[in-house]
């Protein structure tokens, strides 16, 4: 089982799809850079689909924080950083297109050498209540496709904007939640 790079939970089972809520963008970058620094040590392919409050540079840095040369391993294809508008590139948010880049994933990472794939990300502007209900259903969809892959799917939420109807919500369509405790990220 691949180590989760996250402290207090420390194996996740490839098919799963986890979410978790943050405070601050600068938890956010914490936790995905170390949850993506054990997927890049593992030899997978990584996505970091980036919040609006976050830019590249910054995820860049985290990455060099933690030890990983995030720019070497983006030229080397084996780490793709985005901005979540440009990750999903529709101004409407399409459940469909969504779910077929998703589950293409896999063939993209063999034509690279990749065995796994390791996710960290969010809605972005997605998130609003305009687009809420169709995310939702991507997310709701995400979860058996997921299943059926060599994969792991961090998808977080800041809490700021969420409500608690939202994290329900956002809790239900995910067959794993992560909660910050005290001493780490506990599983749920």
């Amino acid at each position: 089982m691949p180590i989760s790079g996250l402290r207090g939970t420390h194996e996740i089972p490839l098919g799963s799809h986890l979410c978790l809520f943050y405070r601050y963008p600068q938890e956010f970058l914490r936790v995905t850079a170390s949850f993506l620094k054990a997927g890049l040590t593992l030899h997978e392919l990584c996505l970091w689909v980036l919040p609006a409050t976050v830019t590249i540079p910054l995820a860049l840095q985290e990455l060099s924080r933690h030890g990983v040369n995030g720019s070497k391993l983006v030229a080397s294809k084996q780490l793709h950083i985005s901005p979540a508008q440009d990750w999903y590139s529709s101004v409407t948010f399409n459940v469909e297109d969504s779910l077929s880049r998703l589950a293409n994933l896999p063939s993209q990472a063999r034509k690279l050498g990749y065995a796994s794939i390791r996710a960290a990300g969010g809605p972005g502007r997605f998130s609003s209540a305009t687009h809420r209900g169709a995310f939702m259903r991507y997310e709701q969809k995400a979860t058996p496709i997921i299943a059926d892959l060599p994969f792991i799917g961090l998808c977080c939420y800041a809490t700021r904007d969420s409500l608690e109807t939202d994290m329900y919500d956002i809790m239900s369509a995910h067959p794993w939640a992560l909660l910050r405790t005290n001493t780490g990220w506990s599983s749920i």
